[in-house]
Protein backbone atom coordinates (compact mmCIF):
# COMPACT_ATOMS: atom_id res chain seq x y z
CA UNK A 1 0.00 0.00 0.00
CA UNK A 2 3.05 2.31 0.46
CA UNK A 3 3.67 2.19 -3.28
CA UNK A 4 0.14 3.25 -4.18
CA UNK A 5 0.08 6.79 -5.41
CA UNK A 6 -2.42 8.93 -3.60
CA UNK A 7 -4.46 11.37 -5.63
CA UNK A 8 -4.15 13.98 -2.90
CA UNK A 9 -0.34 13.92 -3.25
CA UNK A 10 -0.42 14.68 -6.98
CA UNK A 11 -0.08 18.13 -8.50
CA UNK A 12 -3.08 18.93 -10.69
CA UNK A 13 -3.02 21.83 -13.11
CA UNK A 14 -5.61 24.46 -12.54
CA UNK A 15 -6.80 24.30 -16.15
CA UNK A 16 -7.09 20.50 -16.23
CA UNK A 17 -10.45 19.28 -17.63
CA UNK A 18 -13.08 18.35 -15.10
CA UNK A 19 -15.71 15.59 -15.21
CA UNK A 20 -19.24 16.19 -13.93
CA UNK A 21 -20.83 13.47 -11.85
CA UNK A 22 -24.36 12.54 -13.00
CA UNK A 23 -27.05 13.07 -10.41
CA UNK A 24 -28.87 9.95 -9.34
CA UNK A 25 -32.50 10.02 -10.49
CA UNK A 26 -35.11 11.03 -8.01
CA UNK A 27 -37.21 7.98 -7.04
CA UNK A 28 -40.36 9.99 -7.72
CA UNK A 29 -39.14 10.75 -11.25
CA UNK A 30 -38.40 7.09 -11.88
CA UNK A 31 -41.88 6.10 -10.72
CA UNK A 32 -43.40 8.82 -12.90
CA UNK A 33 -42.78 6.94 -16.18
CA UNK A 34 -39.65 8.61 -17.62
CA UNK A 35 -39.21 11.53 -19.94
CA UNK A 36 -42.63 11.45 -21.66
CA UNK A 37 -44.46 11.20 -18.38
CA UNK A 38 -42.47 14.16 -16.96
CA UNK A 39 -43.11 16.14 -20.12
CA UNK A 40 -46.85 15.49 -20.09
CA UNK A 41 -47.20 16.09 -16.37
CA UNK A 42 -44.97 19.20 -16.27
CA UNK A 43 -47.98 21.51 -16.19
CA UNK A 44 -49.24 19.72 -13.12
CA UNK A 45 -46.03 20.18 -11.15
CA UNK A 46 -47.32 23.24 -9.35
CA UNK A 47 -50.21 21.36 -7.77
CA UNK A 48 -50.02 20.91 -4.02
CA UNK A 49 -49.56 17.59 -2.30
CA UNK A 50 -53.06 17.77 -0.88
CA UNK A 51 -54.51 18.27 -4.37
CA UNK A 52 -52.57 15.25 -5.62
CA UNK A 53 -53.87 13.18 -2.75
CA UNK A 54 -57.46 14.27 -3.46
CA UNK A 55 -57.09 13.49 -7.16
CA UNK A 56 -55.65 10.06 -6.38
CA UNK A 57 -58.57 9.32 -4.07
CA UNK A 58 -61.05 10.45 -6.74
CA UNK A 59 -59.37 8.37 -9.42
CA UNK A 60 -59.50 5.32 -7.18
CA UNK A 61 -63.21 5.85 -6.58
CA UNK A 62 -63.84 6.37 -10.29
CA UNK A 63 -62.00 3.18 -11.17
CA UNK A 64 -64.06 1.30 -8.62
CA UNK A 65 -67.30 2.64 -10.06
CA UNK A 66 -66.22 1.81 -13.60
CA UNK A 67 -65.32 -1.75 -12.66
CA UNK A 68 -68.66 -2.18 -10.90
CA UNK A 69 -70.51 -0.85 -13.95
CA UNK A 70 -68.68 -3.22 -16.28
CA UNK A 71 -69.62 -6.16 -14.05
CA UNK A 72 -73.25 -5.05 -13.89
CA UNK A 73 -73.74 -4.73 -17.65
CA UNK A 74 -72.96 -8.44 -18.10
CA UNK A 75 -70.49 -7.93 -20.96
CA UNK A 76 -68.02 -10.78 -21.18
CA UNK A 77 -64.59 -10.79 -22.78
CA UNK A 78 -65.79 -12.78 -25.84
CA UNK A 79 -68.64 -10.28 -26.29
CA UNK A 80 -66.20 -7.39 -26.33
CA UNK A 81 -63.93 -9.25 -28.72
CA UNK A 82 -66.81 -9.81 -31.11
CA UNK A 83 -67.71 -6.14 -30.88
CA UNK A 84 -64.17 -5.14 -31.81
CA UNK A 85 -64.38 -7.36 -34.89
CA UNK A 86 -67.19 -5.29 -36.32
CA UNK A 87 -65.01 -3.52 -38.90
CA UNK A 88 -63.26 -5.20 -41.82
CA UNK A 89 -63.64 -8.76 -40.51
CA UNK A 90 -67.25 -8.09 -39.67
CA UNK A 91 -67.90 -7.11 -43.27
CA UNK A 92 -66.32 -10.34 -44.47
CA UNK A 93 -68.38 -12.50 -42.15
CA UNK A 94 -71.64 -10.69 -42.88
CA UNK A 95 -71.05 -10.89 -46.62
CA UNK A 96 -70.49 -14.63 -46.44
CA UNK A 97 -73.86 -15.26 -44.80
CA UNK A 98 -75.96 -13.22 -47.20
CA UNK A 99 -78.16 -15.17 -49.60
CA UNK A 100 -78.11 -14.54 -53.35
CA UNK A 101 -80.34 -11.59 -54.22
CA UNK A 102 -81.85 -10.66 -57.60
CA UNK A 103 -81.80 -7.18 -59.14
CA UNK A 104 -85.39 -6.78 -57.93
CA UNK A 105 -84.28 -7.45 -54.35
CA UNK A 106 -85.70 -10.97 -54.02
CA UNK A 107 -83.67 -13.51 -52.03
CA UNK A 108 -83.15 -17.19 -52.75
CA UNK A 109 -85.12 -19.80 -50.84
CA UNK A 110 -82.23 -22.27 -51.22
CA UNK A 111 -78.47 -22.11 -51.87
CA UNK A 112 -77.07 -23.30 -55.23
CA UNK A 113 -76.53 -27.04 -55.41
CA UNK A 114 -79.56 -27.96 -53.29
CA UNK A 115 -81.44 -31.08 -54.42
CA UNK A 116 -85.16 -30.64 -53.77
CA UNK A 117 -87.64 -33.42 -53.08
CA UNK A 118 -90.18 -34.05 -55.80
CA UNK A 119 -93.17 -31.73 -55.55
CA UNK A 120 -91.37 -28.78 -54.02
CA UNK A 121 -90.73 -25.60 -56.03
CA UNK A 122 -88.19 -23.11 -54.66
CA UNK A 123 -86.93 -19.70 -55.71
CA UNK A 124 -83.23 -19.46 -56.56
CA UNK A 125 -81.49 -16.22 -57.56
CA UNK A 126 -78.18 -15.26 -59.14
CA UNK A 127 -77.72 -18.24 -61.48
CA UNK A 128 -76.25 -17.69 -64.93
CA UNK A 129 -77.81 -19.30 -68.00
CA UNK A 130 -74.92 -21.75 -68.16
CA UNK A 131 -75.53 -22.86 -64.58
CA UNK A 132 -79.16 -23.76 -65.31
CA UNK A 133 -78.36 -26.14 -68.17
CA UNK A 134 -79.91 -26.61 -71.60
CA UNK A 135 -83.04 -24.86 -72.85
CA UNK A 136 -85.63 -27.53 -73.61
CA UNK A 137 -88.82 -25.45 -73.99
CA UNK A 138 -90.09 -21.86 -74.04
CA UNK A 139 -93.53 -20.31 -73.75
CA UNK A 140 -94.89 -18.65 -75.82
CA UNK A 141 -92.70 -19.88 -78.66
CA UNK A 142 -92.58 -16.59 -80.61
CA UNK A 143 -92.01 -14.17 -77.74
CA UNK A 144 -91.06 -16.33 -74.78
CA UNK A 145 -91.98 -15.28 -71.26
CA UNK A 146 -90.98 -18.52 -69.53
CA UNK A 147 -88.01 -20.73 -70.40
CA UNK A 148 -87.49 -24.27 -69.12
CA UNK A 149 -83.94 -25.54 -68.45
CA UNK A 150 -82.78 -29.13 -67.97
CA UNK A 151 -79.63 -29.42 -65.82
CA UNK A 152 -78.88 -32.94 -67.12
CA UNK A 153 -80.38 -33.50 -70.59
CA UNK A 154 -80.89 -37.14 -71.46
CA UNK A 155 -81.18 -38.25 -67.84
CA UNK A 156 -84.53 -40.00 -67.32
CA UNK A 157 -84.11 -40.25 -63.54
CA UNK A 158 -85.37 -37.43 -61.29
CA UNK A 159 -83.00 -34.45 -61.43
CA UNK A 160 -83.01 -30.65 -61.25
CA UNK A 161 -84.92 -28.40 -63.66
CA UNK A 162 -85.08 -24.59 -63.71
CA UNK A 163 -87.82 -22.26 -64.92
CA UNK A 164 -87.23 -18.56 -65.67
CA UNK A 165 -89.48 -15.63 -66.55
CA UNK A 166 -90.65 -14.39 -63.14
CA UNK A 167 -91.17 -10.81 -62.05
CA UNK A 168 -88.66 -11.03 -59.19
CA UNK A 169 -85.79 -11.86 -61.58
CA UNK A 170 -85.16 -15.27 -59.98
CA UNK A 171 -85.60 -18.75 -61.41
CA UNK A 172 -87.71 -21.53 -59.92
CA UNK A 173 -86.07 -24.87 -59.20
CA UNK A 174 -87.76 -28.25 -58.95
CA UNK A 175 -86.97 -31.96 -59.32
CA UNK A 176 -88.51 -34.07 -62.09
CA UNK A 177 -87.85 -36.62 -64.79
CA UNK A 178 -90.00 -34.72 -67.29
CA UNK A 179 -91.65 -31.30 -67.42
CA UNK A 180 -93.88 -29.89 -70.18
CA UNK A 181 -95.88 -26.72 -70.81
CA UNK A 182 -99.63 -26.99 -71.32
CA UNK A 183 -101.58 -24.17 -73.01
CA UNK A 184 -104.76 -22.73 -71.55
CA UNK A 185 -106.58 -23.82 -74.71
CA UNK A 186 -105.58 -27.43 -74.07
CA UNK A 187 -106.58 -27.04 -70.43
CA UNK A 188 -110.06 -25.84 -71.38
CA UNK A 189 -110.57 -28.74 -73.80
CA UNK A 190 -109.70 -31.23 -71.07
CA UNK A 191 -111.36 -29.40 -68.18
CA UNK A 192 -114.68 -28.57 -69.79
CA UNK A 193 -114.86 -31.94 -71.55
CA UNK A 194 -115.10 -33.73 -68.21
CA UNK A 195 -117.83 -33.27 -65.62
CA UNK A 196 -116.74 -32.03 -62.21
CA UNK A 197 -117.92 -35.29 -60.68
CA UNK A 198 -115.36 -37.23 -62.72
CA UNK A 199 -112.51 -34.75 -62.30
CA UNK A 200 -112.99 -32.49 -59.24
CA UNK A 201 -111.73 -28.93 -59.49
CA UNK A 202 -108.22 -28.61 -58.09
CA UNK A 203 -106.38 -25.54 -56.81
CA UNK A 204 -104.95 -24.77 -60.26
CA UNK A 205 -108.41 -25.23 -61.83
CA UNK A 206 -109.97 -22.78 -59.37
CA UNK A 207 -107.18 -20.24 -59.81
CA UNK A 208 -107.51 -20.46 -63.60
CA UNK A 209 -111.24 -19.79 -63.40
CA UNK A 210 -110.60 -16.52 -61.56
CA UNK A 211 -107.93 -15.35 -64.01
CA UNK A 212 -109.99 -16.39 -67.04
CA UNK A 213 -113.13 -14.62 -65.83
CA UNK A 214 -111.16 -11.42 -65.22
CA UNK A 215 -109.28 -11.40 -68.54
CA UNK A 216 -111.91 -12.92 -70.81
CA UNK A 217 -115.02 -11.47 -69.18
CA UNK A 218 -116.89 -14.79 -69.10
CA UNK A 219 -118.50 -16.74 -66.24
CA UNK A 220 -116.57 -19.41 -64.42
CA UNK A 221 -116.62 -22.92 -65.92
CA UNK A 222 -117.13 -21.44 -69.36
CA UNK A 223 -114.48 -21.24 -72.13
CA UNK A 224 -112.58 -17.98 -72.56
CA UNK A 225 -113.81 -17.49 -76.10
CA UNK A 226 -112.42 -14.82 -78.43
CA UNK A 227 -109.98 -13.36 -75.89
CA UNK A 228 -108.08 -16.58 -75.39
CA UNK A 229 -105.04 -15.32 -77.36
CA UNK A 230 -104.78 -12.40 -74.97
CA UNK A 231 -104.95 -14.79 -72.01
CA UNK A 232 -102.30 -17.06 -73.50
CA UNK A 233 -99.68 -14.30 -73.61
CA UNK A 234 -98.77 -14.64 -69.93
CA UNK A 235 -100.76 -17.63 -68.68
CA UNK A 236 -99.66 -21.26 -69.00
CA UNK A 237 -99.64 -24.54 -67.10
CA UNK A 238 -96.52 -26.57 -66.34
CA UNK A 239 -96.88 -30.29 -65.65
CA UNK A 240 -94.03 -31.89 -63.66
CA UNK A 241 -93.59 -35.68 -63.70
CA UNK A 242 -91.57 -37.58 -61.12
CA UNK A 243 -90.87 -40.51 -63.44
CA UNK A 244 -90.34 -40.63 -67.17
CA UNK A 245 -93.22 -43.06 -67.66
CA UNK A 246 -96.02 -44.68 -65.71
CA UNK A 247 -96.97 -41.76 -63.45
CA UNK A 248 -100.10 -42.25 -61.39
CA UNK A 249 -100.13 -38.53 -60.60
CA UNK A 250 -98.12 -35.38 -61.33
CA UNK A 251 -97.56 -31.85 -60.07
CA UNK A 252 -99.27 -28.97 -61.84
CA UNK A 253 -98.27 -25.30 -61.74
CA UNK A 254 -100.31 -22.38 -63.03
CA UNK A 255 -98.12 -19.49 -64.19
CA UNK A 256 -99.66 -16.06 -64.70
CA UNK A 257 -98.32 -12.51 -64.73
CA UNK A 258 -94.75 -13.54 -63.94
CA UNK A 259 -95.60 -15.65 -60.89
CA UNK A 260 -96.71 -19.11 -59.77
CA UNK A 261 -100.27 -18.44 -58.66
CA UNK A 262 -101.29 -22.04 -57.90
CA UNK A 263 -99.81 -25.50 -57.43
CA UNK A 264 -101.38 -28.92 -56.86
CA UNK A 265 -101.06 -32.63 -57.61
CA UNK A 266 -103.27 -34.35 -60.15
CA UNK A 267 -103.91 -37.97 -61.08
CA UNK A 268 -104.76 -39.54 -64.40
Amino acid sequence: MDKVVRLSDQDVAEDAPTLDVARAPDPEETAGGGFLARLLNRSEGSASLSDDTTADDGATATRGETQAASLDDGATAPDRARSRRGGFFGLLSSGASKPDVSAAGAASDIPPGTVLPYGRVARICGLSLGQMGKVIASYPERRPVHTLYDSDPGNTAPHTFYLSGFGDGCARQFTASLAVFGTVEMHEQLRYGLPAEVQPYSDTDKAYEKVKSRVCGVPQRKPCGTRIRRLEKDTVFLSIYERFGGNADWTNLLLHGGDVIAQDRKGG
